[in-house]
């Protein structure tokens, strides 16, 4: 009994050798990623994910306003949609209280939903990067709503 319990762990042992590892383990590189597919960028303060079209995506960056910027506008928070230096749009969102005041700086209203406002300011001469008004409805889309919901 002895001598064949010895040569079946040795049986063992051979087979668990010659198994080859899992890919990725034991110093292998990691696979290349994946080239960003779309565009988006996400308020937080104001509940909504703005989704770009696939045309942004590698070419077009989000500056966040600073605090002069936002103070000027009277929105609460904001964000410049950039290629290169030439700014494409600015969206500024705030409560339903500041929007005249966002009005009154030049923005227009884009969509409201349970209490925010959102307003963009387009930039003349955007170019192929321009968007349309059926992209500009689609790309907003508030948390707890359907992609280009709007409530008023």
């Amino acid at each position: 009994m002895k001598p064949l319990a010895i040569a079946f762990l040795l049986g063992c042992t051979f087979a668990a050798s010659a198994a080859q590892t899992p890919p990725g383990t034991h110093g292998q590189r990691a696979p290349a990623a994946d080239p960003m597919k779309r565009f988006a960028w996400r308020d937080e303060a104001a509940g909504y994910t703005f989704v770009g079209p696939p045309r942004w995506t590698d070419k077009v960056t989000a500056v966040p306003l600073d605090s002069a910027a936002l103070a000027k506008s009277g929105a609460t928070s904001g964000v410049r949609f950039v290629a290169g230096s030439k700014t494409l749009l600015v969206l500024l969102s705030s409560d339903d209280e500041r929007a005249h005041a966002m009005a009154s700086s030049g923005a227009r209203e884009l969509s409201r939903h349970d209490g925010h406002v959102l307003s963009l300011k387009t930039e003349a001469g955007s170019g192929a990067l321009a968007l349309t008004d059926e992209e500009l409805a689609a790309a907003i889309q508030w948390d707890g709503g359907d992609t280009g919901t709007v409530t008023r």
